[in-house]
């Protein structure tokens, strides 16, 4: 069995390219990975940002919630002193009728 240098010259040619081949799939992949992990760096930042965004917006319904609740209990109080204030006219307006009822009876 003779090796001739044209066979040698056929092997080492088809290794080079194979090389080649592998080194271009290599550095192709590498550019994919590096676009995909810029993607998700990108993806990752929007999140937080959402993120940022929902925790504002908590916090801003928490504040108005509680606004609301003091509006609520302002206005029952206001409701209080009306209803008070109404109990006591009518208060005096009975003691007034009752007077003039028995100061008429008198004479």
């Amino acid at each position: 069995m003779a090796v001739d240098s044209s066979d040698i010259s056929n092997w080492y040619n088809s290794y080079i390219t194979q090389g080649n081949t592998l080194t271009d799939l290599n550095t192709a992949k590498t550019d994919d990975i590096t676009t995909k992990n810029e993607i998700l760096s990108q993806k990752q930042t929007r999140q937080e940002e959402q993120l940022k965004m929902i925790e504002e917006k908590n916090k801003l319904i928490l504040t108005r919630s509680r606004m609301l609740q003091l509006s609520q209990e302002r206005n029952i109080y206001k409701k209080k002193i009306i209803y008070t204030l109404i109990a006591v006219i009518l208060l005096l307006l009975i003691i007034t009728l009752a007077t003039y009822v028995s100061l008429s009876n008198k004479k």
